[in-house]
């Protein structure tokens, strides 16, 4: 009856501690920006994903999603950006050209300067271009940024909702625990 007690006490320590090497992943995952994370808000290398959703997934969606998000957002910033340098350039080129040039009598254009009409028509016209192309840098970054979100999302969803129910055996910060997850 000792070497039966002793058998079964072996095999529920092996237990256990098998349980415990995948506690790590016992929980669910969530998208952390464009990565994702496991239940402590770690951020999960590629390695890891690849092992925890499955190849096929990794490669169909997760890789995808991953350039999606980190696409949408750099072409969110640059158009950010793009607008805000082409409407400083907007305001500072009409300045000039307010500056510099006035109506005579005759209702024709009289440059008091021409040299800084001129690089205030210059700077007019690169401001509008370049608050155009900021524009639709933000138009095609913010779906994209969103696209790739959701891909994301559903990505570890999938992975939530194929876990389903587990169980934990293991020692715990109290003694010996059994957790149910689900």
């Amino acid at each position: 009856m000792k070497k039966f007690t002793l058998f079964c006490g072996l095999v529920a320590a092996c237990l256990c501690l098998a349980q415990n090497a995948n506690a790590q992943y016992a929980g669910p995952i969530h998208r952390s920006g464009a990565y994702l994370a496991d239940m402590r808000g770690n951020i999960l290398s590629d390695h890891e994903v690849l092992n925890l959703i499955g190849e096929q997934i990794y490669d169909e969606t997760y890789v995808g999603a991953v350039k999606q998000k980190k696409a949408g957002k750099t072409m969110i910033w640059t158009g950010l950006l793009g607008t805000g340098v082409g409407l400083a350039g907007v305001v500072a080129g009409s300045m000039m050209v307010a500056e510099n040039a006035h109506k005579d009598s005759g209702n024709n254009v009289v440059y008091d300067n021409e040299d800084k009409a001129k690089t205030g028509a210059m700077l007019l016209a690169g401001g509008y271009v370049l608050s155009a192309v900021g524009g639709v840098l933000l138009d095609i970054g913010i779906p994209l940024s969103i696209i790739g979100k959701k891909r994301l999302n559903w990505v570890a969803d999938d992975y939530n909702a194929r876990k389903g129910l587990t169980y934990q055996i293991g020692a715990t910060p109290s003694g010996v625990g059994f957790a149910l997850n689900f």
